[in-house]
């Protein structure tokens, strides 16, 4: 699967929810998010432009791997994800065969579906919560992707690959 997305930062959350509920988006999940990202200790996974992360959302366990394709205008990635059910078991069978837990993170997520486009609004939480709440939109195309941020009231200038 291909995954094209941007991101929005420093947003007023107050106002996007306003634009979502004014264009009739559909409230999908309110809900906390853990995840932990891995790699071998030499970044070879970094280094090649790919991640693998475990995830946790409600009673939802996933591990993603993503490998860039390219950026122009939006992150485009390939993505292949699975459904675990055992988050610690699946943690400590990636520390066995020789990966290093390199970042840690939990936020709460609030997503919504607007026509074929998930956008999501993150707030970072714990040792994250410096970081202001964003946008993420999720699109089939950077051009979908595009028209959703433009109907939000934002210009392509604001939007971050």
């Amino acid at each position: 699967m291909r995954e094209i997305e941007v991101k929005v930062l420093e947003i007023d959350r107050a106002a996007v929810e306003s634009r979502l509920a004014g264009l009739g988006a559909e409230l999908l999940a309110d809900e906390h998010l853990s995840a932990v990202f891995f790699d071998f200790p030499d970044h070879r996974l970094a280094t090649a432009g790919r991640l693998l992360r475990l995830r946790r959302e409600g009673d939802r366990n996933r591990l993603t791997f993503k490998r860039r394709i390219k950026e122009e205008g939006a992150k485009v990635r390939e993505e292949r994800e699975v459904a675990v059910g055992d988050f610690e078991a699946c943690r400590l069978v990636l520390i066995g065969l020789g990966l290093e837990e390199t970042k840690a993170v939990e936020k709460r997520r609030t997503s919504y579906r607007l026509g074929a486009a998930t956008i999501a609004i993150d707030h970072h939480i714990n040792e994250h919560s410096f970081i202001p709440e964003f946008l993420e939109i999720e699109a089939g195309s950077v051009e979908k992707m595009q028209t959703v941020a433009e109907r939000l009231g934002f210009a392509p200038k604001v939007l971050r690959p």
